[in-house]
C-alpha cells in the first residue's frame, strides 16, 4: 500500500534495512526467503506475488542501511 501511494502522490520513501542487507531483500534469500514459504501456504499465489514485487521495488530505492549494534 505503501508503493501504490508513492505512486499516486509522488511522496518519498525512504526504506530502512534494519540489521539486513538491501540485496537479500531484492534477490528474496535467507530470511525472507523462509518467510515468503511460510505465506505461499496460507495466502493466495496473486498476493504473494505482489508481495515479492513489492519488496523487490523497495529494495530498489535508496535508504538506509542500519547494522544492529550494542551501543543502539
Amino acid at each position: 500500500m505503501i508503493l501504490e501511494h508513492k505512486r499516486i502522490s509522488n511522496h518519498v520513501i525512504l526504506p530502512i534495512f534494519y540489521d539486513m542487507d538491501p540485496s537479500h531483500v531484492w534477490k528474496q534469500i535467507g530470511s525472507i526467503a523462509k518467510a515468503f514459504a511460510r505465506h505461499q501456504k496460507t495466502q493466495s499465489l496473486k498476493k504473494v506475488k505482489a508481495w515479492r514485487e513489492a519488496l523487490a521495488d523497495v529494495a530498489n530505492l535508496a535508504g538506509m542501511v542500519l547494522q544492529n549494534q550494542a551501543d543502539g
